[in-house]
C-alpha cells in the first residue's frame, strides 16, 4: 500500500520524532510504500511578515537553522500538500498529531476532502487521550487509540484484501449510534521493533547546535511510559488506560539501544542525540552499566532529561561515561508547596539542589525545566522560581506555560474545555488563556518571554526588564536590547 503520514508541526521546530520514524520503519519492513508530509520546513508568507521572533540565549554558531532555510521557496501549506498528494496518490492517509496541532492537520485535510480517494486514520497522543474528540471531524474515518505499530499493519492488510477493519484492536470509529472504541491490544515488545527510519525526514531536522559547535543527530527514545504521575502529564491517564495489557512503563534492552544508535550513526552520521526518555535515571545501575559498555566505544554525545529523586553520583557518572554532556532537570516551580500540591512533584528544594550539584561536579551542562501559569500561582511565585534557579547558578532554562492536556489531573480537576468559543483547540502558544493562575494571561506571557532575562541579568535591571514583558513597540525594543546584552554575558 501507499501511505502518507501527515505530520503537523510548528515551523522550524526541528527534531525527528521517534514514534513516527518507528511507524514508518515498521510499515516499510512489511513492504509498504511510505511517504511523509511534514510541515516543519514549509515557509509561508505569514512566517515572513512582521512576526516577532523571540531570541533564545545560546552560544552563537557558524550558521543557524534560519541560514539553512533562507533560500527555501515561499508557498502555502495547501500548495505543498496538493503537489504531494497528486504525485503520490495514497491508499491511506495517517494523521499523527498532538493535541495542540490536531486541528492544524484536520483543517488541511478538510480542504482536500473532495479529492481524497482513500481512508484517513488519526493517531498519536490526541487520538489516544481524547478519542471522541479525534473522531468528531467528518474527514476522519477511524482512529488509533494507543500504539500503532501492529494496528497499522492490520489496517493495511484489511484494506488491501477488502476485509472489515472495524474489529481491529485499538480501533475507534463512528457508528449510527455514536462512537465505538474497540478493546486495547497487548503493548509491543520494544526489542522487536526495527531501527527508526530517518530517511523520510528533511536532513535539516538533524541540525544540533551545542556549546558553539554544530553536530548532526536527533531524538532517540529507548523506553515508553513513565513510573511517575505528575498532574500535568498524560502518562498517568495513559497508564490507567493500558492497565491489563502489559507494563506501560517499559524499556528495550541495552543491546537494542546500542544496535540502533550504531545504525543511526553509520547511516545518518548522527553523533549528537537527545535521549527523550521521561525517566532515564529511573533505570537501574546494572542496566546503565551494560548500556555504558555498549555506547562508550561509539564516541557519541547526548543530552537527556532527569528527575532529582533518581539522580545519584554513580548513575550520573555512568551516563557521562557513555557520552552524556547535557542534562535537563525538572524544577517546575521554586515554591515547594505549589510543586507538591499542584504538580504532584514531591521533591524538596534541597533535593533539586543536591542533584544539580552532582551533575555540575561531573562537568555536565545543566538546564532546568520550569512552568508558569500554574493553578493558584502569583507573580511572586514566579519570582520564587526565578530566584531558585539563580541560587542554583543555572544559566540555561526551559520555560513553559502549563497546558492542561485532556485526561490529566489538572484538566479533570479544573473542568477544562480545550476548545475555544469558535470550536478550535486552543494551541500551546495560547496556554495562558486557560486562566489557571492568579495573573492575567498577558502577564503570564510576559513573564514567560522575559524569564531568562530576569535570571541572567542583575536584579538592578529588573525594573527595566518589566517593561520588556509588554508585547508592544516599546516593550519589543527594550526586549531586543536586553536580550542582546544578556547574550554577550552568556558567551
Amino acid at each position: 500500500m501507499k501511505i502518507i503520514f501527515v505530520y503537523p508541526n510548528d515551523y522550524l521546530n526541528i527534531g525527528i520524532p521517534t514514534g513516527l520514524s518507528t511507524l514508518i520503519a515498521v510499515l516499510k519492513r512489511e513492504g509498504h510504500d511510505v511517504s511523509l508530509f511534514d510541515y516543519t520546513f514549509i515557509k509561508t508568507n505569514q512566517l515572513n511578515k512582521g512576526c516577532i521572533v523571540e531570541t533564545s540565549l545560546y552560544m552563537s554558531t557558524a550558521y543557524t537553522i534560519e541560514d539553512l532555510v533562507r533560500d527555501d521557496p515561499i508557498q502555502t501549506v495547501e500548495e505543498a500538500f496538493e503537489k504531494h498528494l497528486s504525485s503520490y496518490s495514497p491508499d491511506l492517509i495517517c494523521l499523527s498529531a498532538m493535541t495542540g496541532l490536531f486541528d492544524v492537520g484536520i483543517d488541511l485535510l478538510n480542504k482536500f476532502k473532495s479529492k481524497l480517494k482513500c481512508k484517513v486514520v488519526a493517531g498519536g497522543v490526541h487520538a489516544t487521550i481524547a478519542p471522541e474528540d479525534a473522531l468528531r471531524p467528518e474527514v476522519v474515518d477511524f482512529i488509533c487509540i494507543g500504539e500503532g505499530e501492529e494496528f497499522l499493519l492490520e489496517v493495511c492488510e484489511c484494506l488491501e484484501k477488502g476485509k472489515d477493519y472495524r474489529y481491529i484492536n485499538n480501533l475507534g470509529y463512528k457508528t449510527n449510534k455514536g462512537v465505538q472504541l474497540n478493546e486495547s491490544r497487548t503493548l509491543v515488545n520494544l526489542d522487536e521493533l526495527p531501527n527508526p527510519d530517518w530517511s523520510a525526514f528533511d536532513r535539516r531536522h538533524m541540525f544540533r547546535p551545542f556549546m558553539g559547535e554544530i553536530y548532526q543527530g536527533s531524538f532517540y527514545i529507548m523506553s515508553r511510559g513513565c513510573p511517575f504521575r505528575c498532574t500535568y502529564c498524560v502518562n498517568g491517564p495513559l497508564k490507567d488506560q493500558h492497565k491489563g495489557y502489559g507494563s506501560y512503563y517499559r524499556y528495550q534492552s541495552p543491546k537494542t539501544t546500542v544496535k540502533q544508535i550504531s545504525y543511526l550513526k553509520k547511516n545518518f552520521n548522527a553523533t549528537w542525540f537527545k535521549f527523550a526518555d521521561d525517566s532515564i535515571m529511573g533505570l537501574n545501575e546494572d542496566y546503565l552499566e551494560e548500556l555504558s559498555e555498549g555506547l562508550s566505544p561509539l564516541n557519541i554525545k547526548f543530552g537527556c532529561s532527569v528527575r532529582p529523586e533518581t539522580t545519584s553520583e554513580n548513575k550520573v557518572s555512568l551516563l557521562k561515561s557513555m557520552g552524556c554532556v547535557a542534562m535537563s532537570i525538572g524544577v517546575e516551580s521554586g515554591n515547594e508547596e505549589l510543586r507538591k500540591k499542584v504538580l504532584n512533584r514531591k521533591m524538596p528544594n534541597k533535593q533539586i539542589d543536591r542533584a544539580i550539584s552532582i551533575i555540575n561536579s561531573n562537568g555536565i551542562r545543566v538546564s532546568t525545566f520550569n512552568m508558569i501559569g500554574l493553578p493558584g500561582e502569583t507573580r511572586g511565585n514566579v519570582f520564587e522560581t526565578v530566584k531558585f534557579n539563580k541560587r542554583l547558578d543555572v544559566k540555561a532554562v526551559n520555560v513553559y506555560i502549563v497546558y492542561p492536556y485532556p485526561g490529566t489531573e489538572i484538566y479533570n480537576k479544573y473542568k477544562i474545555n480545550f476548545r475555544d468559543e469558535t470550536g478550535k483547540i486552543i494551541p500551546v502558544s495560547r496556554a495562558s488563556s486557560f486562566n489557571l493562575s492568579k495573573m492575567p494571561p498577558g502577564e503570564v506571557e510576559g513573564l514567560r518571554r522575559t524569564f531568562s532575562l530576569y535570571l541572567i541579568l542583575p536584579e538592578e535591571l529588573w525594573p527595566v526588564i518589566k517593561y520588556a514583558e509588554r508585547s508592544d513597540e516599546v516593550g519589543n525594543v527594550i526586549y531586543d536590547s536586553l536580550t542582546n546584552y544578556a547574550a554577550k554575558m552568556y558567551e
